[in-house]
């Protein structure tokens, strides 16, 4: 019988040491908010870019905040930190890169069924109200958050505890990759991924009526629900009606005003206009980040078309 219990002993003492492993590093934060400066930026660098949906998940949950951001990588690029410099009031933005709209419903009905909201922003464009574009990135990160058995067993926590006790006891720093495009093929790159989206484009049912079950959540809870058209470049604006999807594109937004306020900053004018503004033609630079939340916050548009959802006002 000893020897029986050794042998179970010798075979379970490798998962003991990885669960420690696990616990001790814990590279997405889920026991406790990291303190150490170093440590939280190595984590940053490495578990937050493996999962970005995850690691923001449980630092909602870590300190939750009235006033949320949804959406894919457009949206993120609204820092929380901009909505301070503007009110003061706490921010977090859990949009991530190529976040679907699918991801957006599955956490909004997530944080609102645990959370008392306040304001949600939700960024959206036309790519991702979409038929065709069905993909979910969210799920299992909802389900690890929830459960600390799945965590300790999830395959990104494993595999960042690896890295990052790499990292710390080989003292060696995260290497950042150098883009593997010059700015103007990436441009042009990005412009072409534009093409395949818009071309497979089919007026989403479904998202309809999962947005309008939102809506009708946050009329019937008091929840100011905001969405916003980030700002392209006229480039891939002219690609609407270089893909006939003209009515489509109005529809769309017809569709949005049903639902919630909205903040469309996507039309030509001098900051679309301007490659200068923009990262890439999807991504804009940092202070035109700043002036679309001043404008969403103050509700004083000069850059974007504004829609009230109740009183069907309408601004420019």
């Amino acid at each position: 019988m000893l020897t029986f219990l050794k042998k179970i002993l010798i075979f379970i003492s490798p998962f003991l040491i990885l669960i420690a492993l696990e616990i001790m590093i814990d590279p997405f934060n889920y026991f406790s908010p990291e303190k150490d400066k170093q440590t939280a930026a190595l984590k940053n660098a490495l578990a937050r870019k493996k999962n970005t949906y995850l690691y923001r998940l449980i630092e909602y949950e870590q300190n939750p905040t009235p006033v949320i951001v949804l959406g894919d990588s457009r949206a993120q690029r609204l820092m929380p930190e901009f909505f301070e410099e503007v009110n003061g009031k706490k921010v977090l933005n859990l949009a991530a890169g190529a976040g679907s709209l699918q991801d957006v419903i599955k956490i909004f009905w997530d944080l609102s069924s645990r959370h008392k909201l306040d304001t949600v922003y939700i960024g959206i464009s036309i790519e991702g109200y979409s038929g065709t574009l069905l993909k979910d990135r969210v799920s299992a990160a909802l389900e690890v958050k929830n459960s600390a058995p799945l965590y300790l067993t999830s395959k990104f926590t494993v595999e960042n505890t690896m890295l990052i006790l790499k990292s710390k006891l080989f003292k060696q720093p995260v290497e950042v990759q150098a883009p593997p495009f010059s700015r103007e093929e990436f441009w042009k790159y990005e412009l072409a991924q534009e093409d395949r989206y818009l071309n497979a484009y089919s007026y989403p049912r479904n998202y309809y009526n999962d947005l309008k079950k939102i809506s009708d959540f946050c009329v019937e809870n008091k929840i100011k629900l905001v969405f916003f058209i980030s700002p392209t470049h006229t480039e891939v604006q002219e690609k609407i009606a270089h893909f006939k999807l003209e009515k489509e594109y109005e529809k769309f937004r017809e569709d949005i005003k049903l639902f919630g306020d909205l903040y469309d900053f996507n039309w030509p004018n001098v900051i679309t206009r301007d490659k200068n503004n923009f990262l890439d033609p999807l991504h804009s630079i940092d202070s035109v980040s700043r002036i679309m939340i001043r404008e969403m916050i103050l509700n004083r548009p000069q850059y974007a078309v504004f829609t009230g959802h109740h009183t069907g006002e309408n601004k420019k």
